[in-house]
Order: structure tokens, then C-alpha cells, then sequence
């Protein structure tokens, strides 16, 4: 009966929150947060946080622009149709990384041309580009996919991942998983002897990406790399924070590396396809340096897979307020992960207020698909100046206009 209880008290509040085809959010404040259904979303402006998961049924981009105006892209990846994927998104005729590229134009801040930061999570094919989906090969020997065919269209200035400079394993890195992996490998190291950007490897631990346009007027803001090649942020045995555990096996899903972005009260963190050992090791970086039910905003590890949470996740009160969820093929949301998240059967939520979930595709397989907050579009949350609150919108992916189709908030930062 208790359960119930809630459950009708946050259908109200949702109802509330949530701002259909009939409403309007507005902010007073800040005219960027302000936006009507129907209408295309208003350009960044300064001060603002904002997180883009651009969908084109292919695979998982994320292009972040910080409240200074520096931007981020995190994977843009390309797989081939097949009998579990969703339908392409604008259309079967236009490639992914061509979508991916119209969408970063339209929105990169006034006067720029190229991407400040590119840092893929791992090399899979969802996330960089598959030798499938390449039509063209470089003239220096690379497949023209993904990220590696996006930077044709808008440049990246640096390049984070988690194997440079040698691409080979060592005593911190696992060897290279995914079919394009020694392609972006050979990308990498053409562009940095031609002086096309410069480049660094992600390690867990370190703020390699730093605002670089006015970061002094913005010193609430930051973003920590807390997972890459397996290593984790923790705490050792004498309470002192360190980079925890020892290289993977697999170059895979469990090396993916990840950030939390802190911006005031407001928290987000993105890992990938983060799975294994150092997802649970990672339950105790939420435990530590965010506490229980504090998490505003989180990237679903693995598209929210069967895997998309670890054992210690589950027993750490881990209840993000927003679960922003990339998916791709009709198996996923897994659908017992999601009934777990949907009806409280695990111990990961310290308020038992489930979150709200914003998925990019309509997966019809799903039967709980309609129980999402909202899906079928890009999703992007923007995060007012100072980060004591944000909203998300769900844009229409069917053509190149990004006319907002469900906006939900103002959420408070916790």
C-alpha cells in the first residue's frame, strides 16, 4: 500500500514537471531555458550546461558544450542495419556521421568551426565507426566511419582516449578491442605529425578536459576522468582518494572511460559501456563523492543493458533524479533491468522515487517501453547558469530542424 501511495503521488508530481504538447516551460531568467513545444530549440548561451545525445538509430554520440562555450564529443558511432536494429534516423539515405555533423553545426556556439574536445569511450563500433558502414579509406590507410569520417565535417582540435600514444598494450593498457580500433589508431597519429590537433591519453584521475574560453568566471565547474583501462576513483584504505584496481584483460566495455561533471549542486556522469569489476568499483566513487540519492544526472552504462548495474551499484543506494539512455537495437532497455528500476526491487534507491528515463528510440519490443519518461528523439538537458537547475527536451530526429517535442522540469539540483 506504501508503494502505491508513492507511486500516485509521483504520477502527480510528473504531471506536474512534465510539460506535454499543450504547455509551455518557461524561465523568466533565462529565454534559452524557455521554450515552447513545436518551436526549435534555442541556441546555447552562456553560462548554461548543455548535453546532447544525438540519435540516429546507429549508434551513440554525445556533444556536450560547457558554460563557457568549450565542446566535447563523446563517440559518434556507425553500425550496419540488422535484425535487431531500430529503424535509421532521418532517413536509410543519409550516413549517421553526416546526421551527427548537421546536428553539431547547428548547434556549436557562434564562431566556431570544429569540436574543442573529441573523446571517445572505447572503440567498439557503436561508438567509433564500423568497416561495414565505411565507403571511402583515407589516403593514409584509414576507414572513413563514425568519428573518423565526422572529422571531414567538423574538426576536433584535441583527442582524449584511453590508448595513445602507443595504441599497444602496456602496464596500464589493455590491447585494442573493436574492428576500427587500428584505424583510429592510424587516424590519431597522421593528425597529430600533421599538426591536424594535438592529443593525449584519458587517465582516471586527472582533469584533462578544462573550459577554455572564460573557465575563471565559472571555478563551480568541473569535470573529473573517474574511470579509464579499468582504473576507477576511490578511496584506498586510509580514506585518501585514489585511482583504484589494475588493467583489464579486455580492451572492451569494462577499459570504457568516464567522467563526473560537477557544475553548483548539479551532478552527471557519463562511463560508457562501463561493465565488470571496475563498474562495482565505481559504486563507491557515488558512495563517497556524491552520497546516496545526490546524482542528478546519469549516462546509462551499456544502453542499459542486462549489465548496465553492477552488484555494488545496487547495494549503494545508486538513484540518479535522470537515467539519459542511448539505444540502438530492439533487446535493449533490457526489460528485466528496466522492470527492476521501474518498481523498486533493488537497493539502489535511498528515496524510493524512481527516476525518470529519457530513451532516443521507440524500441516496440519493449513492452515497457511506454512507461519512459519520454523517447523517440534527440534528447538534450540543459543546465541553467550555476547549475541549481535543469530541463530536458526530446527533439524530433525525423528531419534537420530539432523542433522540441516533450520538455520536462525545471528540475532542482540536489
Amino acid at each position: 500500500m506504501k508503494r502505491v501511495t508513492i507511486f500516485l503521488s509521483l504520477c502527480a508530481l510528473l504531471c506536474i514537471s512534465c510539460i506535454n504538447n499543450s504547455r509551455t516551460a518557461t524561465d523568466n531568467n533565462r529565454p534559452t531555458l524557455a521554450v515552447t513545444v513545436d518551436q526549435t530549440l534555442p541556441a546555447w548561451s552562456e553560462g548554461c550546461l548543455d548535453i546532447h545525445f544525438i540519435n540516429t538509430g546507429r549508434g551513440e554520440c554525445c556533444f556536450y558544450i560547457l558554460p563557457d562555450g568549450t565542446t566535447l564529443l563523446v563517440d559518434a558511432g556507425e553500425v550496419v542495419e540488422d535484425d535487431i536494429t531500430v529503424e535509421q534516423r532521418p532517413n536509410k539515405e543519409t550516413r549517421p556521421y553526416i546526421t551527427f555533423a548537421k546536428y553539431i553545426k547547428h548547434f556549436l556556439p557562434e564562431g566556431k568551426s570544429a569540436v574543442d574536445y573529441c573523446s571517445p569511450s572505447h572503440f567498439h563500433i557503436d561508438h567509433i565507426g564500423s568497416k561495414d558502414a565505411a565507403t571511402e579509406t583515407s589516403p593514409v590507410g584509414y576507414r572513413k566511419s563514425g568519428l573518423l569520417a565526422l572529422y571531414d565535417l567538423v574538426p576536433y582540435n584535441h583527442i582524449l582516449d584511453r590508448a595513445y600514444p602507443t595504441y599497444a598494450e602496456d602496464d596500464k593498457t589493455p590491447s585494442l578491442s573493436g574492428e576500427l580500433s587500428q584505424d583510429w589508431a592510424t587516424f590519431v597519429t597522421w593528425g597529430v605529425k600533421e599538426g591536424k590537433f594535438t592529443a593525449d591519453r584519458f587517465t582516471a584521475g586527472k582533469e584533462q578536459i578544462v573550459m577554455l574560453n572564460n573557465a575563471e568566471k565559472y571555478n563551480n565547474f568541473s569535470i573529473l576522468n573517474i574511470c579509464a583501462n579499468g582504473f576507477v576513483v576511490g578511496k584506498d584504505k586510509e580514506g585518501n582518494t585514489a585511482v583504484l584496481g589494475s588493467k583489464q584483460k579486455s580492451g572492451g566495455n569494462s577499459s570504457s572511460c568516464g567522467f563526473h561533471i560537477n557544475y553548483g549542486n548539479f551532478d552527471y556522469i557519463a562511463c560508457g559501456d562501463l561493465v565488470g569489476s571496475p563498474q562495482n568499483r565505481l559504486a563507491y566513487y557515488f558512495r563517497d563523492f556524491i552520497g546516496d540519492g545526490n546524482l542528478d544526472a546519469f549516462k546509462c552504462n551499456h544502453h542499459l543493458a542486462g549489465n548496465s548495474w553492477g552488484t555494488q551499484m545496487q547495494q549503494c543506494n545508486f538513484n540518479p533524479r535522470i537515467i539519459l539512455n542511448h539505444c540502438f537495437t530492439n533487446n535493449k532497455p533490457h526489460v528485466d533491468r528496466l522492470k527492476h528500476v521501474l518498481t523498486f526491487t533493488e537497493g539502489f534507491y535511498a528515496t524510493n522515487i524512481h527516476p525518470d528515463i529519457f530513451v532516443n528510440e521507440d524500441v516496440k519490443a519493449n513492452k515497457l517501453i511506454d512507461k519512459m519518461t519520454a523517447f523517440n528523439g534527440h534528447v538534450v538537458l540543459r543546465v541553467a547558469p550555476g547549475g541549481e537547475k535543469f530541463y530536458v527536451y526530446m527533439l524530433d530526429d525525423s528531419d534537420f530542424e530539432y523542433k522540441v517535442k516533450f520538455v520536462c522540469g525545471p528540475y532542482i539540483s540536489k
